[in-house]
């Protein structure tokens, strides 16, 4: 009999006939599955309306994550030569499979054929996306959209079949996120050459669950997978082919960025700058002069320059030519720029409760602790941080650091703060820098075998018979893994819910058929009808009269939000020559918030610059409360002063 006591990696089988063996393996396997998938099931299959709470999500998933990690453990145990595979382990298996099914199965309520929007802006989306093929769909030509070109072109890839209806365009978007965000991952983890199957899918799993706290959105991922997959500062390949790759692949994402977002310009080529500081010594060997190291790493700072600067402009060129390709005003894609900062929703606020710098310090924690355990971490008596170059240190600080402090200003402006997301950037580019350290892929400048201390270690006999402790770089780094496995599955309980109840089918068709009654009405008496809210209803012809491209609602919002003189003016002015003969948008509200309610500035920018006007030279006609829509008509009493 083959002896394994003296193979770790084997775990004792106990006295149990093969068969007894096996069909405990296989029930503990199917008790396994059935807890990882009892959270994601009663929440999102059965819609148990007891899974709303957060608390009773929070407790069902943790008492699942732990008789799974229990089961697997027995499996494991049962298994013939049954690997070693710890409770810790069986733990973070458990809990990270978990959330990520519950991730998945969230995306599941939004595939639905309801021809309303199943959010604020959610069926905006497709009407955005729409305009790329506008003359086929509307019979007329229509700028493509302003906001997020990047995001509008992915999700235009189903108007490419005609007439496909809304659930095919719905059904696409959650491929998109579930898609986008693993392959994303993949391809890092291909990078960084991972063997072990149990470290690559636990990496892979915390890595999803971290992206989707942001959430990091699947338009801006693309350019992080390009420079991924293709960037290579050094390799096996002729520099000449590894530098026309990097160079086209860094101009690709780029040019992707550029039509994505402002933030984002320079994230292609940083990113690039932040791959060579991870593999890519400056390598000054002790034996150069002084001025040749100066030589040497000015040489190495131009070549991070260089890549930082290729990429913003290139981003820059490419937001340029899609303004002028568009037909665009060029003031339409500078709104941003006026909107109004609010600071205090750093702190918790009622727009968002945990405030975004204790989120954003909380989901980065795990990381941070990984990234200090493996810098402090000893080799050959010599901390690894001590073996890079300061310049490569300071380079990886500094990126992160200006990612971060951007990624803050942008979260408080006017619009957001709701949520991380506006931190994707420096979220990416943290998770990249803690998976090089995590699986030890970095290249100092100084290595171990060339840097030997033999007084490095002290053998004495009073150390031998000390007591031993765990080393601090292990205890940071396995508090780091330990907190991730912890943290991003409990923010994806917490974040992501069951919808509520949609509207009755019957009372959505009666909404629909009002609609279209009023709309051919108007079109028939030669009036216009302006659709703020729900064009999608035109978008898919689920009501037929012809398209007004200005005033859509989200970038009306944008106008409001910015207090834009211009198009606001023009607004204003075609309520008051009551252009429209119909106007169909959500209802309509004078309610004021205060300064500390959620979305208070939205609300009273909104208030301000749209439901004033608007409620002053129109009235309503009719009210659906069933689908959330208003249908408003000239008002013929006009009163002398409207604001």
């Amino acid at each position: 009999m083959k002896d394994t006591s003296s193979n770790p990696d084997i775990l004792p089988q106990p006295h149990l006939p093969q068969p007894t063996r096996r069909l405990f393996f296989w029930l503990n396997l199917a008790l396994f599955l059935l807890a990882v998938c009892l959270v994601p099931l009663v929440t999102f299959v059965f819609s148990s309306p007891a899974a709303r709470s957060a608390l009773v999500r929070l407790l069902l998933a943790s008492l699942a994550a732990l008789a799974g990690a229990f089961f697997l453990k027995s499996a494991v145990f049962r298994a013939p030569h049954a690997a070693r595979l710890s409770l810790p382990a069986c733990l973070a298996v458990s809990s990270t499979l978990s959330a990520s099914l519950y991730l998945l199965l969230s995306y599941l309520p939004d595939i639905s054929n309801s021809p309303f929007t199943l959010t604020w802006s959610e069926a905006s989306r497709y009407y955005y996306a729409s305009l790329f093929f506008s003359k086929r769909i509307y019979g007329q030509s229509v700028p493509p959209t302003v906001l997020h070109p990047s995001r509008y072109l992915l999700q235009s890839v189903p108007f490419l079949i005609p007439g496909s209806p809304i659930w095919v365009h719905r059904a696409w978007q959650v491929l998109l996120w579930i898609v986008i965000p693993p392959a994303t991952i993949l391809v890092l983890a291909a990078r960084l050459n991972i063997k072990d199957r149990l470290h690559r899918w636990l990496f892979s799993s915390m890595a999803f669950l971290f992206i989707m706290t942001g959430p990091i959105y699947y338009h801006l991922l693309v350019p992080v997978l390009l420079v991924l997959w293709g960037f290579r500062p050094n390799g096996s390949i002729s520099n000449r082919r590894r530098w026309i790759t990097s160079l086209g692949v860094v101009f690709t994402a780029s040019a992707w960025a550029g039509i994505s977002r402002v933030n984002w310009f320079p994230l292609p080529g940083s990113l690039a700058a932040l791959l060579i500081l991870l593999e890519s010594p400056i390598q000054i060997s002790p034996d150069r002069s002084p001025r040749r190291g100066w030589q040497t790493t000015v040489r190495y700072l131009l070549r991070l320059a260089g890549w930082f600067c290729f990429g913003a402009a290139v981003a820059f060129i490419a937001q340029l030519l899609y303004i002028s390709w568009s037909g665009n005003s060029v003031s339409q894609f500078v709104t941003s720029f006026s909107s109004g900062l609010l600071w205090h929703r750093l702190l918790p606020s009622a727009t968002y409760p945990l405030g975004i710098l204790p989120a954003i310090s909380l989901v980065s924690l795990p990381l941070a602790l990984i990234i200090l355990g493996k810098l402090i971490q000893p080799l050959a008596g010599i901390p690894l941080w001590k073996r890079f170059h300061p310049v490569r240190l300071l380079g990886l600080l500094s990126i992160l650091a200006v990612f971060f402090l951007g990624g803050l200003v942008v979260s408080v402006k006017i619009g957001g703060g709701s949520n991380i997301h506006n931190m994707d950037a420096f979220m990416a580019l943290l998770l990249v820098v803690a998976a090089y350290f995590l699986f030890e892929r970095t290249e100092p400048d100084l290595q171990p075998e060339a840097q030997l201390d033999p007084q490095a270690e002290d053998f004495s006999e009073e150390n031998l018979n000390r007591p031993a402790r765990p080393a601090a770089h292990r205890v940071l780094t396995s508090a780091g893994l330990a907190l991730g496995f912890v943290i991003f599955p409990l923010t994806t309980f917490l974040v992501r819910s069951s919808a509520g109840p949609r509207p009755d089918p019957s009372g959505v068709a009666r909404g629909l058929a009002t609609i279209s009654e009023a709309v051919q009405a108007t079109v028939q008496n030669g009036g216009e009808v302006l659709f703020i809210s729900y064009r999608e209803l035109l978008t898919f012809h689920e009501v037929e009269a012809p398209l007004i491209p200005d005033y859509e609602r989200v970038f009306l919002m944008e106008a409001a939000m910015a207090g834009d003189p211009e198009y606001l003016a023009r607004f204003e002015d075609d309520l008051k020559n009551q252009r429209f003969g119909l106007i169909v948008s959500e209802p309509i509200s004078l309610k004021q918030k205060e300064a500390s309610g959620e979305f208070a500035a939205e609300n009273n920018a909104w208030v301000k610059n749209v439901s004033r006007p608007l409620l002053c030279y129109y009235k309503p006609l009719k009210t659906l409360r069933t689908i959330s829509v208003q249908l408003l008509v000239p008002n013929l009493d006009i009163p002398t002063k409207c604001r």
